[in-house]
């Protein structure tokens, strides 16, 4: 597949991994709103037709609505004539199998915060009718990784975050392709899926998650195999070796949650990632509360089931009685039907208030807000989540004009601050408007905001019709309106000049050779070419020949 170095509005930058079936995934920059993103480039399938890109676009659109702490963005997509192509938020880290190749395994309390995280947006996707399909380490990021420094345990995350990206339906996935699973993949695959047909479920979702769960606690897959054929076979006939007797560190109720998980049966496994959260949080609270790990194991608190001989060995260590074993068994409050119930409905409830879009009235009082703050940071969340929302939802309305407006001002502050970069960093901007801006920029802080403004003025008159150019077009606009506002003087550049000369000799006599010596470069530099200002460039260039 060739590429050019630009799709869509998009510029693509340094490949982020190889080149496979499925495509390529690049770092890229938007071009128009200068921002970071990382795009996946796939070819268009042979045959596809009007209907297959219809549906393309349709789950491109609920894609973009998977909004969640713990997964990957996606900001769109499209075609060009060769190509197609999926848009993300860019993620600084590394992906989780990269780490366990460094680190072998995980602390539990490490892998639990993952867990944690995953079965919360595993939740979420399958509430809206999302089923991942492919949950693997290679499929999960780390954001905001320390940089290694003391050998390769050294390296952690800042903060137990994790996202789980690649999230796709049948239109998109078909239009991705790619091979079948390799043997490293099909180890995070439940075992129902190796029947023909069979498609991945919430079900299976959950085993993966036992999987790596497992992986991250004890260092690998829950079965292995050196070859296909022979993994297929454990998948179906080996129960993996409980985490727990291979990590002693591990709490029982953890290794009794990856168990559950992990059956092949998927009635066996919990009821659904809402029935893992809840097991979670309670393990977290009975953390808080200063439970111990033997106390969590016979406190029957979780709606996980814990093997016996994993009770009896706890009990047996804390010194606790035997239960008699009554009739009937007290089933805990949040394993009852209703519980489970009751909670899926709160949950529906709450996706289905957070998937409403925004009014017009709420969507500006929001980007107003964000727009009062003095961090740069705010106003490009402001454009991004409601100013180009007002935009393309209320299109000819007072908010949308308003709306644009604000769009081009933060635009023109990111040209501004990305263009100061430059300036700092001595690097030559490759888009002619940017070196002029910065050249108009460079005669500004001379003090000669004649040549300056004649400068800016250029840009908009001439070079205003590529809307890649926008950007920079309105921060030189700007910069017009606040040299006009200063009454300019028809001798000024004259004066600036003698003024810089006298400066210079005074600066020279007190022994500041090099700061004398930068004036009269700025001069010549400056000047050299405009025959009206010969007098002062020759004063200049007489001074420097003095110094040699």
């Amino acid at each position: 597949m060739s590429l050019k170095s630009r799709i869509g509005p998009l510029a693509l930058e340094a490949p982020l991994g190889k080149r496979t079936a499925s495509g390529q995934v690049f770092r890229a920059i938007h071009v128009e709103q200068r921002k970071l993103l990382v795009v996946r480039v796939f070819p268009v399938p042979l045959g596809l037709t009007p209907e297959s890109r219809q549906d393309f676009a349709v789950q491109l659109e609920q894609l973009k609505q998977l909004r969640h702490p713990s997964i990957v963005r996606c900001y769109g997509g499209g075609f060009d004539a060769r190509n197609a192509y999926l848009v993300y938020e860019m993620i600084d880290g590394e992906s989780l199998d990269k780490l366990l190749a460094r680190r072998h395994r995980l602390p539990w309390e490490t892998a639990f915060a993952y867990g944690k995280q995953l079965a919360d947006a595993l939740q979420y996707a399958h509430l809206l009718g999302w089923v991942h399909g492919r949950l693997r380490p290679e499929k999960l990021l780390l954001p905001h990784l320390l940089s290694q420094s003391q050998g390769s345990d050294a390296a952690a995350p800042t903060q137990d975050l994790i996202k789980l990206t690649d999230f796709r339906r049948e239109a998109i996935a078909s239009a991705i392709g790619g091979a079948p699973p390799g043997l490293d993949e099909l180890m995070y695959v439940a075992p129902e899926l190796l029947a023909p047909d069979a498609v991945p479920s919430e079900k299976s979702d959950l085993y993966a998650l036992g999987a790596v769960l497992y992986t991250m606690l004890v260092g690998q897959p829950p079965l292995i195999a050196g070859n296909i054929s022979e993994l297929m076979a454990h998948m179906q006939r080996t129960v993996p070796a409980s985490v727990q007797s291979q990590v002693l560190d591990c709490p029982i109720w953890l290794s009794a949650i990856v168990d559950q998980l992990l059956a092949k049966d998927p009635q066996q496994r919990p009821f659904g990632a809402a029935a893992v959260c809840l097991a979670f949080k309670e393990a977290e609270r009975r953390g808080i509360e200063g439970a111990g790990v033997l106390q969590h194991a016979t406190g029957g608190f979780s709606p996980l089931k814990l093997k016996q001989a994993d009770r009896q060995e706890a009990e047996k260590v804390l010194g606790i009685k035997p239960k008699k074993v009554r009739r009937s068994r007290e089933q805990p409050i949040w394993e009852s039907a209703w519980a489970l119930v009751g909670a899926l409905v709160l949950s529906v409830a709450l996706a289905v208030w957070l998937m409403l879009p925004l009014s017009r009235t709420t969507l500006r009082a929001r980007a107003e807000k964000l727009l009062a703050s003095e961090e740069f940071d705010d106003w490009d969340s402001a454009r991004d989540l409601y100013l180009d929302d007002l935009v393309t939802r209320f299109p000819d309305t007072e908010d949308a004009t308003w709306a644009r407006s604000q769009i081009d001002y933060v635009d023109s502050v990111d040209a501004e601050r990305r263009l100061e970069r430059m300036a700092k960093n001595n690097r030559t901007p490759e888009r002619e408007i940017e070196r002029r801006y910065l050249e108009a920029s460079r005669y500004e802080k001379f003090g000669d905001r004649i040549t300056a403004l004649e400068m800016y003025r250029s840009m908009v008159k001439l070079l205003s019709d590529d809307p890649a150019d926008l950007p920079v077009v309105t921060l030189a606009g700007r910069r017009i309106k606040e040299l006009e506002s200063r009454p300019l003087d028809a001798d000024e550049l004259q004066k600036l000049l003698m003024s810089k000369l006298n400066e210079a000799d005074e600066l020279f006599k007190k022994g500041s050779v090099q700061n004398a010596r930068e004036i009269w470069e700025s001069v010549l530099h400056l000047y050299a070419d405009n025959q009206e200002l010969a007098a002062p460039v020759s004063t200049a260039r007489s001074r420097l020949d003095g110094l040699k």
